[in-house]
């Protein structure tokens, strides 16, 4: 029986709720998944596309119009999220065909790439994503902050409602420097900020004005138990900006047991922590744990033409690419890229998928060497490779 695909309609709720409920069976309630379609901060039921099947309604899956940071440069992404299939479809192609949909939607859009939280990896690899570079769940204790970053410049208070548009200044400033930040709504800077257990802070001093934030929510299990901190938000214009505002989470060091802070893989804090396990107890193989190396989403180029021109480049330069369906030249000038025809000079041959990770995934083209899945002509044109398309490590700071 064959699928029709269509933007989801009010009609749709109940039933989406109850597919939802089968294919994301966690604590959420019933009214929480009809805010999640009707009301979502990324985007609009219309963004939701739906399979049927028969007359029925057997799938969904959001493609959500976002924004991110690769480069500096501010990228058309489609965000796919919520991948649902109804019980009594599964098994029969519906998910591979709704996700083909969604991505013929999103090339049709003109979006550099899609990107993703994958519930399973193993699907979507088969489907043309690869992996972005893993991120670290910081976990520790607040007395590990070094003392001295308080003496850092700076005025730090808690952040009201005039506070806003800073807030949104700082982050937009912060992401134009990062690799995968996305752009914030003003529906999801609500979500945020309304959150009820939430509190926020903000870093400003004479000459800037406010040049930093951080938010967190405070966790106990039981009266009197020990109570974690979790970092929620934190952007800043600088270092020491950023500095000051964890020497504030140091500062809850007398209410507060443990910390836990997402970084992105190349964030050097870790090396600052002093005594991070201070109240924790390691194995006899791991005597210091800090953490957790976690994956992060996974990328899909939509259109190579325009996933290579779409981000900007921090080293000028040109090369030869080789791709199991293309062979394409990149010339880079004032960190711009564009697509020519091949020149016949230093190459390098990339195997299935691995674009999206070396231009949005932030894996250098040495390292993808080492795993096999890139060779050179010469050790120049690596060398080149890395200089033309390493990224700052992907840090999704917004899962969707």
């Amino acid at each position: 029986m064959s699928l029709a695909f269509r933007e989801a309609r009010e009609a749709d709720l109940d039933r989406l709720v109850d597919l939802h409920l089968s294919a994301f069976p966690d604590a959420r309630g019933i009214d929480a998944r009809r805010r999640n379609f009707a009301h979502n901060p990324r985007g609009a039921l219309h963004d939701l596309v739906v399979a049927e099947q028969g007359g029925s309604l057997v799938a969904h899956g959001f493609l959500f119009a976002l924004e991110a940071w690769f480069g500096g440069s501010r990228v058309q992404v489609g965000g796919i999220a919520s991948l649902g299939v109804s019980p009594e479809a599964r098994g029969t192609g519906v998910a591979r065909a709704l996700l083909a949909e969604l991505h013929a939607r999103s090339h049709r859009r003109g979006d550099a790439v899609t990107l993703l939280y994958a519930f399973r990896e193993g699907f979507y690899a088969t489907n043309g994503y690869a992996s972005v570079s893993p991120y670290r769940v910081l976990r520790f204790s607040p007395r590990a902050i070094p003392g001295a970053w308080s003496s850092h410049p700076g005025i730090v208070r808690p952040a009201t409602g005039d506070d806003r548009e800073a807030l949104e200044r700082v982050h937009e400033h912060e992401a134009a420097r990062r690799t995968g930040w996305t752009a914030r709504s003003s529906a999801l800077w609500d979500k945020k900020l309304l959150d009820e257990r939430r509190r926020w802070f903000v870093v400003e001093t004479e000459e800037a004005g406010v040049v930093g934030f951080v938010a967190w929510t405070l966790s106990q299990t039981e009266p009197h138990a020990p109570v974690s901190l979790v970092v929620e938000d934190l952007a800043a214009e600088d270092d020491r900006a950023r500095a000051r505002l964890l020497a504030l989470v140091g500062a809850q060091r007398d209410q507060v047991a443990s910390v836990s802070l997402d970084v992105s893989e190349d964030d050097p804090l870790p090396r600052a922590l002093v005594d991070a396990d201070r109240d924790e107890v390691g194995t006899e193989r791991v005597e210091h744990p800090l953490g957790a190396l976690v994956a992060g989403p996974m990328v899909r180029i939509a259109d190579l033409q325009r996933a290579i021109e779409a981000r900007g480049y921090l080293a000028d330069g040109g090369l030869d690419i080789v791709l199991p369906d293309a062979r394409v030249h990149v010339e880079v000038t004032a960190g711009r890229a564009r697509v020519l025809a091949p020149r016949g000079g230093p190459q390098i041959t990339l195997a299935p998928g691995v674009m999206a990770a070396i231009l949005y995934g932030s894996l250098a083209p040495t390292t993808g060497a080492r795993l096999g899945w890139i060779s050179a002509d010469t050790p120049a044109a690596l060398r080149q490779a890395d200089a033309l398309f390493t990224l700052p490590a992907f840090f999704g700071q917004d899962p969707f």
